[in-house]
């Protein structure tokens, strides 16, 4: 949303007749000033009309004042929903390329969308606060999206990635941030996205970010994550079982994952235990 110019002049022009207001009450109280000290005993105004018309003035004065700061906090709000709308229209506008770039593979098909899932998840259950739980659905949705620029040859690679494909995987983070980098923003968003293949034990990349050191979103997102890997299948192994997955994340706490999260999701799989059916399309 764009402030009207009309507006802008209409409050410039208020202002210069409030200057005046406090102009014409400096004089008009300095000239009374002068007439009780040279002329104490002409009376060219009565106290009585000088003392109106000044509180009139200064009642004025106030209300316009009331008046403008309204206006103000009405033109702030619009402001901050225009940004709302226009954040929420590139998001799902990000969104939509990378549903109709995962939908061309069956492997991967969907699964932005449920790491979103299992991420806000989490969060809720670690009573994360809604601004938090946003951040972490918006950096859910565009944690792959660096992805985008990698050749299908390696992303669906049914053998084992040599060492020069993995490097290009790895860059994968810093890619979406380049992505992303127009849209200002999405500050947190970003670092959750650039960290959330950092491993709890320093080994990960792209930073070797260890322990709480790695964005408490980046941890929430690696879980949710490396949960929706081994759930669902891929071109070099079909999905894990559910005894699998859940050893594979125990195994993991303190080494790739943080432990105390992966215990926050073993407790909400062992609530709705649906989760392992939920990746049954791309299996």
């Amino acid at each position: 949303m764009l402030v009207d110019p009309k507006s802008t002049i209409k409050a410039s022009v208020t202002n210069d007749f409030k200057m005046g207001i406090v102009i014409v009450i400096f004089l008009v109280t300095f000239f009374h000033l002068l007439e009780v000290s040279y002329f104490p005993n002409t009376a060219i105004v009565s106290n009585e009309i000088l003392l109106g018309i000044v509180l009139a003035a200064i009642a004025y004065l106030w209300i316009q004042e009331v008046s403008d700061r309204r206006k103000l906090f009405v033109i702030n709000d619009e402001l901050i929903t225009a940004h709302d709308k226009l954040k929420e229209s590139n998001i799902a506008t990000m969104k939509a390329l990378i549903m109709s770039e995962e939908a061309r593979d069956a492997y991967t098909s969907g699964h932005s969308k449920r790491v979103t899932e299992y991420a806000v998840a989490i969060a809720s259950n670690m009573n994360m606060n809604e601004d938090e739980r946003r951040h972490i659905e918006y950096a859910g949705y565009l944690h792959d999206i660096g992805k985008i620029g990698i050749s299908d040859a390696i992303l669906n690679k049914e053998s084992r990635l040599d060492d020069s494909e993995w490097a290009v995987i790895k860059k994968h983070p810093a890619a979406a941030i380049e992505i992303l980098n127009p849209l200002t923003f999405l500050p947190v968003e970003k670092v959750i996205i650039m960290h959330h293949h950092e491993r709890y034990d320093g080994t990960g990349y792209p930073s070797g970010l260890k322990g709480e050191d790695i964005p408490l979103g980046a941890r929430i997102m690696a879980v949710a994550d490396s949960f929706d890997a081994m759930n669902s299948r891929r071109s070099y192994r079909p999905p894990l079982s559910e005894e699998k997955i859940i050893s594979e994340l125990k195994s993991a706490k303190g080494t790739q994952l943080d432990p105390k999260i992966v215990d926050v999701f073993l407790d909400i799989v062992k609530s709705n235990t649906i989760i392992f059916q939920v990746a049954s399309e791309a299996r």
